[in-house]
């Protein structure tokens, strides 16, 4: 895993007497397990204000910030964060044999202010993840363009959660890295006068139940579950971030009921 280092310092101006104040957040973690930090928005810069502490981002879950522990029991340090929103997260990070939890999420509320929720994020999310990353593929509906090739190769129930198992094929020497993925449902067939509707389901990228990947390109995204009507299909659309690459799964109805529950 790779260090993170870099961060630079940010500087706000404030009339006389103000001031602002900004809640520091708890992490632990350990040497066997990855601590994941989940944030709304893709993550700009961070700084792990020690080396006891290991982390990295993934260059393509730009909003997932992965932590380990370097050493054990070693003196507690914090970690800073800024994320594309311009919003500034501060962390005290600490050594636990079993942490207090393994999945940390932030999204925003009404006020667009960050609020944690773990409630449907836990230990045995991160079970269920492992366990569908190695799944046989079952499903095999794909996309290409510009030398990029998406693939849909399972859809999987677990506890009223859907999970998708996506896998991302570059055949280009350009790196492709997704600003974010976002799944909708569209009409089947649109009338030459009608305008096409469209319903977004989740901004996946901003504001993930959970997601996670393997070395091998493969990611699970969970959603809460649901289905479509048959009138309608569902649309996986990842954008390049800095790029104008833009590659989209279309999944009729049928397809997602094709689910496997997973015990």
């Amino acid at each position: 895993m790779k260090r993170l280092s870099g961060f630079c310092i940010l500087l706000f101006y404030f009339s006389t007497n103000a001031q602002i104040s900004i809640p520091s957040y708890s992490v632990s973690v350990t040497l066997q397990k990855t601590t994941n930090i989940i944030f709304p928005y893709r993550i700009e810069k961070a700084d792990i204000g020690s080396s006891d502490v290991i982390g990295h981002k993934d260059a393509i879950l730009e909003n997932v910030l992965f932590l380990k522990a370097g050493k054990k029991e070693f003196i507690p340090t914090n970690l800073s964060v800024y994320t594309s929103d311009g919003k500034f997260y501060s962390f005290i990070v600490r050594y636990k044999e079993e942490p207090d939890t393994l999945n940390l999420s932030f999204i925003m509320n009404l006020k667009n202010e960050p609020v944690v929720v773990d409630s449907f994020i836990d230990a045995q999310m991160d079970t269920d993840a492992i366990h569908i990353l190695v799944l046989p593929s079952f499903l095999h509906r794909k996309s290409k363009t510009q030398e990029l090739k998406s693939i849909l190769n399972g859809i999987y129930l677990k506890d009223h959660m859907l999970w998708f198992r996506v896998k991302i094929k570059n055949r280009s020497s350009i790196a492709y890295r997704p600003e974010f993925v976002r799944f909708s449902s569209k009409d089947i067939k649109v009338g030459k006068r009608t305008a096409i509707q469209e319903d977004q389901l989740l901004v996946a990228w901003e504001r993930p139940i959970y997601i996670t990947g393997d070395s091998q390109g493969s990611s699970v995204f969970a959603l809460r579950e649901f289905t479509i009507s048959k009138q309608k299909k569902l649309i996986i659309q990842m954008d390049e971030k800095n790029g104008g690459r833009t590659i989209a799964l279309e999944i009729p109805s049928r397809v997602l009921l094709k689910a496997r529950r997973v015990q």
